[in-house]
């Protein structure tokens, strides 16, 4: 599709163009040979290095191996680095970003934030975003897709513009993501990608039907792409239709062998001689095989298929399937002129094969879309100008017992670049002479900016929060934990984005951990934090299974935390509960891409101390869930099912514990035992239940064989284990009485 674009531009918009390139190994030469006049800039996200982009944006910026579990965060951290290097050689107007992967995820946030790139438009296109694929194909989901999908979704929630290639595919992924669909239509454009036939000019007609015509697969041997829905549809025409002598060819390439080795196995073998397997060959010979074939496209889902237009330009006849968006109401196609459409069934391709091999039906090829560049048809975009006025921000900090902490953590708030504050210290009813002794101190300070609430008997974290929001005066709320630590210059752009940005209600950041021996790396220092918390704030999809919404750190506008108060009778979790509330209320958010938060590690905290046993973290997690889900049965089970995860995942963290104390050997027969184990904690109750019985079941019919096989080889009575046992002790006391020398 890039290629196409960059190919058909006119020479005055690719002399403009710039192309980045992300891990991609393309040779630089060629490149400028294909598209002269077209910038480009290779990306190794391998080899970035984060100090550079930590000067640049003045706070410090988590290493790759920080992102374990969101890979394709740390790719858009990079990407944004590279686009700002880039904004200092040539001025963006028009930034467009893939919607797979989650590439403009940094830039977007930071272009909300700071007015990162100035009033250049950034764009996400739609084509195969992943959360897309994981709708219309299985895989094994892990923490990386859950990731993933949230960094996808926030992208398209956040960009200036959505540019679709067809309207039914651009409507089936707004519902998929569940983005607001009058926020949606305000920002989406349509534009369908060019179609380039190499050379040759576009069929006049559609080519006739013939009974030795193949019938051919042009798309990835790919679950979504349907091959099997091919196979056997092509194999039930073979079979209805004696006169039909053509051959099947699945031209195509295959990336998963397994999977290619099931499609094979589909084949029936008395008609595999009929089947030709094998990749595409060169572009003119593959043009002029497909022209004289019947191309199907069997697959479920596509944003434009650039495969189906170009069958039909090249003259060939295509079957296509009408439950794909790409080729539903609204687009190009039209079953009868065009192509024909078969609903999505095996019986429904075979039917239509026969449609379109009728030598009456004649068709013709497809009306290609022609739409004005993006560029060319922006919609209008709210710009975010710079904001001069300075809001009064409340920082909440409850206290219990952390008196030797509390100090550094006002001092690190008087530090900040941001002046209009006030600070609400909530205590908790400390019991510690010294942390009651630093409360009075503060009480006593003659300074209009601290106020300090003591409640007269414990409450807990959360009610002390609740406490300091009700006696904030400020428009704007920070919340910070008395032992933690702020960057100076986090409050400034928290409450610039927010002004800049009135649809948003909140601002998280990126945290790093320090302790009492490591120090805080300054911005661009050739030093790490002892570990980092990385957060994509609107963590829809992986908010469930961890937190990756933020820290209990945060910028809220009040009238926020005033409609969505912490839950009081959580013992822990509040904050993660609150993000979750957040979240099921489509509340947005901005996200920094720097690390402005440095949360101080301390053994005896008090969320160490609730998740030192792994037990526990199930009962937290349900407790937390119990109260964050709706009315109904569906977002009750759901959260349940949630909830039964985080269990198992206790007790696989449990049993690895006692193997790691127990010392079991690492022999091969071990390994296989644990690995046995591990599968069986995963399996429900009931079928546990249902299998232990199974094999008691085959135990004792094993026993009452060998039984019999026992009274048939010594025709006697075969007794049980234990009455031989004691036959055997009774023989040996008989004999010690016999050894036994006799007393005179």
């Amino acid at each position: 599709m890039l290629h196409n674009m960059l190919a058909s531009m006119s020479d005055e918009d690719r002399n403009r163009s710039l192309v980045i390139l992300v891990d991609a190994d393309v040779a630089t030469d060629g490149f400028a040979e294909l598209f002269p006049g077209v910038g480009l800039v290779k990306v190794d996200t391998s080899r970035h290095e984060p100090s550079r982009q930590a000067r640049m944006l003045g706070a410090h910026v988590a290493p790759a191996a920080a992102y374990g579990h969101s890979p394709h965060h740390w790719r858009s951290v990079v990407v944004q680095q590279a686009l700002a290097e880039a904004a200092t050689r040539h001025v963006l107007d028009y930034v467009e970003f893939p919607d797979w992967g989650g590439l403009g995820f940094a830039t977007i946030q930071e272009h909300r934030l700071r007015g990162f790139l100035g009033n250049a438009v950034v764009a996400v296109r739609l084509h195969s975003a992943h959360r897309v694929l994981l709708q219309a194909e299985p895989r094994a989901i892990s923490r990386n897709d859950l990731n993933l999908c949230d960094l996808e979704r926030k992208c398209l929630r956040d960009c200036d513009v959505v540019v679709g290639q067809s309207r039914p595919f651009a409507e089936l992924a707004r519902a998929i993501f569940g983005l607001d669909p009058a926020d949606w239509e305000r920002r989406l454009i349509m534009h369908a990608p060019p179609v380039l036939l190499d050379g040759r000019e576009p069929a006049a007609q559609t080519i006739d039907a013939a009974s030795d015509q193949a019938i051919r697969f042009i798309s990835k041997v790919q679950p979504f792409k349907r091959p099997d829905l091919f196979v056997r549809g092509v194999s039930g025409f073979m079979r209805r239709e004696a006169g039909y002598v053509g051959t099947a060819a699945l031209n195509a390439h295959a990336f998963e062998p397994d999977y290619y080795t099931y499609i094979d196995s589909l084949i029936p073998s008395d008609l595999g001689p009929r089947f030709q397997k094998g990749p595409n060959t060169g572009d003119r010979q593959r043009q002029a095989m497909i022209a004289a074939s019947t191309v199907v496209v069997p697959s479920e889902i596509e944003s434009f298929c650039l495969a189906a237009y170009e069958a039909s330009l090249l003259g060939a006849r295509v079957v296509l399937n009408g439950a794909n968006p790409a080729f539903g109401v609204g687009t190009p196609w039209i079953d009868g002129e065009n192509c024909v459409k078969f609903d999505g069934t095996a019986l429904g391709l075979t039917d239509a094969l026969e449609r379109i091999f009728s030598p009456t039906l004649h068709l013709q090829p497809v009306s290609l879309p022609l739409d004005p560049w993006p560029w060319e048809n922006l919609p209008p975009v709210g710009r975010r100008y710079a904001v001069t006025s300075e809001p009064l921000v409340s920082v909440v900090i409850p206290h219990f017992n952390l008196g030797a902490y509390i100090p550094e953590a006002i001092q690190s708030i008087l530090d900040l670049s941001y002046d209009n504050i006030e600070i609400v210290v909530v205590d908790d009813a400390s019991t510690e002479e010294a942390s009651r002794f630093i409360v009075e101190q503060l009480r006593r300070k003659d300074d209009p900016r601290l106020k300090v609430v003591t409640l007269e008997c414990n409450r807990g974290l959360a009610n002390a929060r609740n406490v300091g929001v009700a006696h904030a005066a400020g428009q704007y709320i920070l919340t910070l934990d008395a032992d933690d630590l702020l960057h100076p210059g986090f409050l400034s752009l928290a409450v610039d984005g927010l002004e800049r940005n009135p649809e948003f209600d909140f601002v998280v950041t990126q945290a790093g951990y320090f302790n009492e021996t490591s120090g805080i790396p300054l911005p661009g220092e050739q030093a790490n934090f002892i570990d980092y918390a990385i957060f994509t704030g609107e963590a829809a999809v992986a908010g469930l299974t961890e937190n990756r919404f933020s820290t209990a750190t945060a910028v809220f506008r009040k009238t926020l935390l005033q409609r969505f108060p912490y839950r009081e009778e959580l013992r822990a979790y509040e904050d993660w509960d609150l993000y979750l509330r957040l979240s099921q209320a489509d509340v947005r958010c901005l996200v920094t891409t720097g690390v402005y938060f440095y949360y101080r590690r301390r053994a005896e905290s008090m969320i160490a101390r609730c998740e030192a046993e792994a037990k526990t973290r199930p009962i937290l997690i349900h407790d937390m869930m119990r109260g964050a889900a709706s009315a109904s049965l569906g977002d009750h089970g759901r959260l349940l099912a949630v909830c039964a995860a985080a269990t198992v995942e206790s007790e696989v963290r449990q049993f690895q514990e006692q193997r790691q104390t127990s010392r079991l050997p690492e022999g091969q027969f071990m390994q296989a035992a644990l690995k046995a184990h591990s599968y069986w904690i995963r399996l429900p109750m009931p079928l546990r239940m249902i299998a232990a019985g199974s094999m008691l079941l085959v135990w004792l019919s094993a026993r009452n064989v060998i039984r019999a096989w026992y009274r048939f080889r010594y025709h006697r009575p075969a007794h049980s284990s234990a009455h031989d046992v004691v036959r055997h002790m009774a023989r040996r006391a008989a004999h010690r009485r016999h050894q036994r020398p006799q007393r005179v």
